[in-house]
């Protein structure tokens, strides 16, 4: 690591999260998906949240450059705790 590659004391190191959620069906997986698009929206500078659904797949992606890992954890957590919810509902109509 280079000296000038170094966070700086009050800056944070770039964080990058991935998360993969199975569900039984595709369309379970977009229909959670698609249900956290509006979720996506105010966030602080340098973070970025990617959520897309393939096949029966979930994929959360969040990152932050500049960012406090706690914020990156919580929005994480947020993010995780919408798709149980979402996992909740949607069995409930199957």
């Amino acid at each position: 690591m280079t000296r000038n590659s170094r966070p700086r004391p009050n800056q944070h190191p770039p964080i990058d999260a991935r998360v993969c959620i199975s569900f039984e069906t595709a369309a379970q997986a977009k229909a959670a998906a698609k249900a956290l698009i509006p979720d996506n929206v105010n966030m602080p500078a340098g973070l970025t949240v990617d959520i897309s659904s393939r096949g029966r797949r979930v994929w959360v992606h969040v990152g932050g450059h500049g960012v406090k890992t706690a914020t990156i954890a919580n929005t994480l957590d947020e993010i995780l705790e919408h798709i149980s919810i979402a996992r909740k509902v949607i069995s409930a109509d199957a």
